[in-house]
């Protein structure tokens, strides 16, 4: 089972009285921090709950907020103890405290934030000759290099040593979530990101209701998104949430990465049992050259699949990106402009060729979009230079997305079109399509392409179809939670 500890940081006494009574027993770990407080106050804690309690008052020195000397911040600890909190965290080179509770349990905790993933060894010894009932080590992670040296030496600490190892930073996320997995005694969480006390740290509704971290009693199957960046991607809770609706044991994680081909290498050999992963940008087109067998129509794909020893590389978007055109139209002989001439665009325009349209594509950078066009002997045109009369115009580019939901690459004099379609899902109602509707043209939203790559994915992982409709409500729901909290902060800042 992956334990959760959730750490509070509160400024203020009342609230983190407030918290503690909220949280005691929904959690088996809670961390106090003490360096947080404006003011030191030492909060009642229930024993008797199902909560164990962890007291910290880190100094600035192993990267806390407390600012005392260090007999005052002992003397803290020590009451903290007294009034029945579990644990006390102290650091590798602080000196046993005397007069505890027979109770009262260590955690050696080691703070790095230089170079060290060569030292681990050395650190961990160091924590071992301190003395603790549990180690904890954090490192600074900066690369997925450093984060697989990490993660490949978890598995050689001797199973009787309880620790806790991670990495911090947003590239040592993965160790946060991989941790419970590698034998991590417990895992850190936040009770909200902007309560977070170190970067990487992840909240507790998203390990309780997303990942359903603390329910597993062995490593599951994962799966997950490789990309750079992967902090606002939905794919992990329509996954998790497909997964959960259908009773399949997997986990769906978020990968944060630098090189692809560093992690595929130590997922080869990890002792956790990786099935599958979501590839976005940047990542699609490396992906290519690192899988034994390749389906995907186009030179990208952006879902692998591990098949027994070996990986296959598909491409979900080519045809979730043409189901919501070949199932209203007859594509036969039609004309497309292609706005945009980035990454998706390369599967789209293959996607239409390969149906027997003629394509034209259209960009800002004349000399880009037509050595883009050069590449799939297609014509193409510069946006200053339309109308262009077609059949349909898709919209490649992130122009009109959110936050910027007031921008739009056409204006309605540009619109000489049958069909536009907008690859955008957020919003699902873009100021392009807007425009377009006032002028009676037909349109597709992005989402139906969203929707549909993912619930083929899915598929791919477990042969089983999910409901369109079901993934839609998943997505809108996560939209509107994420609306509501940037309404609240933009709230906030304006009371400030």
């Amino acid at each position: 089972m992956v334990n959760l500890c959730l750490t509070l940081a509160e400024s203020s006494a009342v609230v983190l009285r407030e918290k503690i009574s909220h949280y005691t027993g929904q959690v088996p770990y809670l961390e106090v921090r003490f360096d947080y407080l404006d003011a030191i106050e030492i909060p009642k804690v229930f024993n008797h709950q199902g909560t164990q309690f962890i007291a910290t008052c880190r100094p600035e020195r192993e990267g806390g907020n407390y600012k005392g000397t260090e007999v005052d911040r002992i003397d803290l600890l020590q009451k903290a103890a007294h009034s029945g909190f579990h644990w006390l965290d102290l650091e590798h080179d602080v000196t046993s405290i005397k007069n505890l509770p027979s109770t009262t349990q260590v955690i050696r905790s080691y703070h790095c934030f230089g170079d060290s993933c060569a030292n681990l060894e050395n650190y961990f010894q160091t924590l071992k000759n301190a003395g603790g009932d549990v180690l904890k080590l954090a490192i600074s992670i900066r690369t997925t290099k450093e984060l697989i040296e990490l993660l490949e030496w978890m598995p050689s600490i001797p199973k009787e040593i309880p620790f806790v190892i991670l990495g911090m930073g947003i590239f040592g996320q993965v160790s946060r979530l991989l941790g419970g997995f590698l034998g991590n005694r417990w895992t850190y969480v936040a009770e909200k990101i902007e309560n977070s006390v170190a970067p990487g740290q992840f909240t507790l509704k998203q390990a309780q209701d997303w990942y359903r971290l603390s329910g597993w009693e062995s490593p599951p199957p994962i799966f997950g998104v490789l990309g750079n960046p992967v902090e606002h991607s939905l794919s992990p809770l329509i996954h998790n949430r497909l997964f959960k609706h259908f009773g399949v044991t997997n986990i769906y994680l978020p990968f944060l990465i630098d090189h692809i081909d560093l992690w595929l290498r130590y997922v080869r050999t990890s002792p956790l049992d990786f099935r599958g992963f979501s590839v976005t940008l940047p990542f699609k087109t490396d992906a290519l050259k690192l899988v034994e067998t390749n389906t995907s129509p186009v030179n990208s794909i952006n879902t692998l699949t591990r098949k027994g020893s070996s990986w296959e590389g598909s491409n979900t978007d080519y045809a979730a990106f043409l189901y919501p055109l070949q199932s209203r139209f007859s594509l036969e002989g039609k004309t497309a402009l292609i706005l945009g001439n980035g990454g998706v665009a390369h599967t789209v325009v293959r996607a239409l060729q390969n149906e027997g349209l003629s394509v034209t594509v259209a960009g800002r950078n004349c000399e880009k979009v037509s050595k883009f066009a050069s590449r799939y002997g297609c014509s193409w045109t510069s946006l200053s230079n339309l109308p262009t009369k077609v059949d349909f115009c898709i919209n490649t580019t992130p122009v009109g997305q959110h936050p910027n939901t007031d921008e739009s690459l056409l204006q309605a004099r540009d619109m000489k079109f049958d069909v536009v379609y907008d690859l955008i899902y957020r919003p699902e109602k873009t100021l392009l399509l807007r425009s377009a509707n006032q002028l009676g043209l037909q349109t597709i939203s992005g989402m139906e392409m969203f929707v549909e790559q993912a619930a083929r994915q899915f598929q791919d992982w477990t042969g089983l179809s999910p409901d369109r409709e079901m993934i839609k409500d998943i997505i809108n729901e996560a939209l509107c939670l994420s609306v509501g909290k940037s309404q609240l902060q933009t709230a906030a800042s304006k009371t400030q």
